[in-house]
């Protein structure tokens, strides 16, 4: 369908995500040619599906069930980078950690089956200055918490309030895998957040607290953005 390459962003839900990602490549200046689906459940039942299927790849699983892409003519020629962005819910059914260890190691290559990145405890902590770390319970609650405590609407920040946004989000991330405030000068695995997390805080029923769009951002735009940060 289109002579242009595709990149395609997969999310939970169909709206606030979908939000907050335009709001944050506008604010940085990232152009993408894409397209927007959601999944509409949790993670763990694509990767149940993938791992059932009869050599489908996720592009094709998505097809089968996102009216968007469904109702288009998309074919898996058109699909340059797929990324999926998904909550850590450790109440969903189904959800075991070595479960997202295995989804981490599938969905690690956005040309391939595509490149998974988790929020913890979801996407929105991208509002979230104040919590270093969340006690894992209620999402509704914390969505409570950081509209009373975090910022309030992001699409207001200039360029530099989002810049310094973004960059605080990555070194708290260097921080949960490296031991260092500092931005990291190389590329934050998600497999290592992941583990770093389940290693300090996801036995205490907590999670260090960080959305996946400026990880995204590192990747999509590599070490070298740092400095324009």
């Amino acid at each position: 369908m289109s002579s242009k390459p595709i990149t395609l962003f997969v999310f939970e839900g169909k709206r606030q995500e979908k939000k907050y990602l335009n709001t944050f490549l506008k604010a940085l200046s990232v152009d993408i040619n894409r397209i927007e689906v959601a999944f509409c459940t949790h993670i763990y039942a694509l990767h149940n599906k993938l791992t059932k299927s009869d050599g489908l790849d996720t592009f094709e699983l998505l097809k089968e069930g996102c009216d968007t892409l469904d109702s288009q003519d998309y074919d898996r020629d058109d699909i340059a980078r797929i990324y999926l962005f998904f909550d850590y819910d450790g109440h969903a059914p189904g959800a075991k950690d070595q479960i997202v260890q295995e989804m981490l190691e599938t969905f690690d290559n956005e040309t391939e089956q595509g490149k998974l990145y988790i929020s913890y405890p979801m996407l929105e902590a991208l509002r979230d200055t104040k919590n270093l770390v969340f006690k894992i319970k209620d999402g509704k609650q914390y969505k409570q918490d950081i509209g009373n405590t975090g910022i309030q609407n992001i699409a207001v920040l200039n360029e530099q309030e989002f810049k310094d946004l973004t960059l605080n989000h990555l070194k708290k991330a260097n921080d949960l895998v490296n031991n260092s405030l500092e931005a990291s000068e190389q590329l934050i695995e998600q497999s290592d957040i992941f583990s770093a997390q389940l290693t300090k805080h996801i036995p205490k029923k907590e999670v260090a607290v960080l959305s996946a769009l400026p990880l995204f951002y590192l990747d999509y735009k590599g070490v070298s953005v740092l400095k324009l940060l």
